[in-house]
């Protein structure tokens, strides 16, 4: 059985592309280690995250995440198990959003075309998409 969680938090600064690589890097070194995908937003110091993979890997690393000073009011939205990834191949899917208003408008529709392209979806893939969706408008 896989475990899927999604959660927001905030950022306690605003974040550059650099220190989101310092934590992607590693973040994507050690998912893969212990067979975690999933999918990262940020978007005005909000971060919004997908993760699906073993139960106790999954909840052993959203405890770390909570921990992690470098953002507060961590939560969790959804948590629930599947037979079956949704995104196998997505060892850390990142995607920061430009603020210009036409690439916020080109990324929502992006997120439209996800969020109906996934053939089973999920309950917890339904409230990360809508909530991606929520961030940028």
């Amino acid at each position: 059985m896989i475990q899927q969680i999604v959660y927001y938090s905030i950022s306690e600064t605003e974040m550059n592309k650099n220190t989101i690589s310092e934590i992607l890097e590693p973040s994507r070194i050690n998912n893969a280690k212990k067979d975690i995908t999933g999918c990262l937003l940020y978007h005005d110091k909000v971060f919004l995250q997908l993760l699906e993979g073993e139960k106790e890997a999954v909840s052993t690393l959203y405890k770390t995440i909570e921990k992690d000073e470098r953002h507060s009011n961590v939560t969790l939205i959804i948590e629930e198990s599947i037979n079956k990834r949704m995104y196998p191949n997505w060892s850390m899917a990142f995607h920061e959003f430009e603020k210009n208003k036409s690439y916020i408008d080109k990324f929502a529709q992006s997120i439209d075309f996800f969020s109906k392209s996934v053939p089973k979806k999920t309950e917890a893939i339904d409230l990360f998409w809508r909530m991606a969706k929520q961030i940028v408008n």
